[in-house]
């Protein structure tokens, strides 16, 4: 599992990786910055281009586990763009029997963990909270469900290799090219909670 600081500066010739707005805790949209002068006059700040997006200083150390999610949603389409994340695609059979897994481990290693379905906003307009579970529609095509681990506050970020045991059990090996085919395949009773 890696950091939220490594998706933020992984090289943009890797764009489904890279995302420099990982691990940003705020977003502020605004019209006009100004700065007050010695008398009291309010002169506008030329260049700076909303939203305002704040990074907290001391926080937990975040480590994300980023999989991609197939869902009933009657729009879902399944982007091929995804397929570039790799050449075999693991799919888990039991989501239920893998989280249970997942978090026994964590508890395990004595790490605080997270899941959930990442939430899509637009930059343009939204203003709040952002986080590991928020990210801006960009990516919206990764339909990303996470796992995410939290160390204390100032210890250093570091990927951390984290075992869950054997998941054979629940999981099955594809192609990646086999992906856009494989919501067809659960319709058809073939796959459970994919």
């Amino acid at each position: 599992m890696n950091t939220d600081a490594y998706f933020a500066t992984v090289e943009p010739s890797d764009p489904l990786r890279s995302d420099t707005h990982e691990g940003v805790d705020e977003v502020r949209q605004f019209k006009e910055i100004s700065i007050r002068d010695s008398s009291g006059n309010w002169t506008p700040i030329g260049g700076v281009k909303s939203p305002l997006m704040y990074r907290y200083g001391e926080k937990e150390s975040r480590n994300i586990l980023c999989i991609y999610m197939f869902t009933d949603k009657p729009d879902f389409h399944f982007d091929k763009r995804n397929i570039g994340f790799g050449d075999a695609a693991v799919i888990i059979t039991d989501l239920k029997e893998f989280v249970r897994r997942y978090k026994a481990a964590a508890q395990d290693a004595g790490k605080r963990l997270l899941h959930g379905p990442v939430e899509y906003v637009d930059k343009r307009d939204y203003h709040g909270q952002m986080g590991p579970f928020c990210k801006f529609s960009e990516y919206q095509y990764q339909s990303e469900f996470r796992f995410v681990l939290f160390g204390d506050n100032g210890e250093p970020p570091k990927p951390v290799k984290f075992s869950v045991g054997d998941i054979r059990d629940i999981a099955m090996v594809f192609s990646s090219n086999q992906l856009p085919e494989l919501p067809k395949v659960k319709s058809q009773g073939g796959c459970n909670e994919i």
